[in-house]
């Protein structure tokens, strides 16, 4: 079998097709046969070592996190998903590989797709949609009447954190760039604001929470939009961010990682139509080493860049 892989860390000229034999499962673990991937900013952040120093030196590594596809075969242990079960999931990114033929993954990492999604659609869903659900139900705790602020709204992150949060009954302001505000209007965010102009939004009233899913608001800028008791949630874990985060009640960090045991509420969300994934570009798996290298380059449109096997 094919996947994607690197023997070194560093640009994306490091990738290749690669053979691949993916293991037996073991008992908590089962064999997906991939049918379509989705392309994350940390596919490629893995492969130039930010996380190396967890992730290791050991090659060749797989690439990719987020897939849709077919159970092939189950470890003994397993019982949320079945053989022959369509799915979907994310990977350990400690582990990563999902571009491949197929995967092997621990079961707590996958979950039923939901028949009104396509394979392709799935695939857009898990590390985005964990991250919005860490951030907005589990640290901004949105409810009913509650004001939150998203930076980058229209972005993947961004759009199921919209999603979520009117779904919980909050009012939903945000910042994008001009050429999206029309859609986050639509989506239900009102007021939008260019994001490039920060004197706009800074002065637009006090937030119950503030989530920068750009990670590119000072979290004393994101503080001076609370409310008394609101919180300022980020995803960009620097160091200092990291320990600030543990001491203050007010800054939080969100990632996929706390959201991923939320998989089938997520699923279930996704059938109900609450989140609805936003493909931007679909391509065949064949043109993966040039669709993630533009995508790494910033040569993308709006919505997520989807490879089908």
């Amino acid at each position: 079998m094919k996947r994607i892989q690197y023997d070194r860390y560093g640009g994306p000229e490091q990738m290749y097709f690669g053979d691949y034999t993916p293991p037996a499962p073991e008992r908590n673990q089962v064999r997906v046969k991939v049918k379509a991937v989705a392309i994350n900013p940390l596919d490629w952040k893995l492969r130039r070592g930010a996380m190396k120093l967890v992730v290791g030196r050991s090659f060749p590594k797989g690439v990719g996190s987020d897939y849709a596809g077919t159970v092939e075969a189950v470890g003994k242990d397993v019982t949320n998903v079945h053989l022959g079960d369509n799915v979907f999931g994310t990977m350990d990114f400690k582990n990563a590989g999902a571009f491949a033929e197929s995967i092997v993954v621990d079961c707590g990492y996958v979950t039923r797709k939901p028949p009104q999604l396509s394979f392709s659609e799935a695939a857009c869903l898990p590390i985005p949609a964990a991250t919005a659900w860490a951030a907005i139900i589990d640290k901004a705790q949105a409810r009913s009447g509650s004001r939150i602020f998203i930076n980058g709204c229209s972005g993947a992150v961004g759009e199921f954190a919209v999603q979520l949060a009117l779904a919980r009954g909050a009012n939903v302001s945000g910042s994008c760039s001009t050429r999206a505000m029309a859609k986050a209007r639509a989506a239900g965010v009102e007021p939008v604001f260019n994001y490039a102009a920060v004197s706009s939004y800074a002065g637009a009233g006090k937030f119950d929470a503030v989530f920068d899913t750009a990670g590119t608001m000072a979290v004393s800028e994101g503080i001076s939009m609370l409310r008394r008791g609101g919180v300022f949630v980020d995803i960009n874990p620097t160091p200092g961010r990291i320990i600030r985060g543990m001491l203050s009640g007010r800054y939080k960090l969100a990632f996929a990682t706390m959201g991923i045991e939320h998989l089938p509420e997520i699923a279930r969300f996704a059938s109900e139509g609450v989140l609805r994934p936003t493909i931007g570009l679909e391509k065949s798996f064949s043109e993966a080493l040039t669709m993630i290298a533009n995508a790494e380059a910033g040569l993308r449109g709006p919505g997520r860049i989807v490879l089908a096997l």
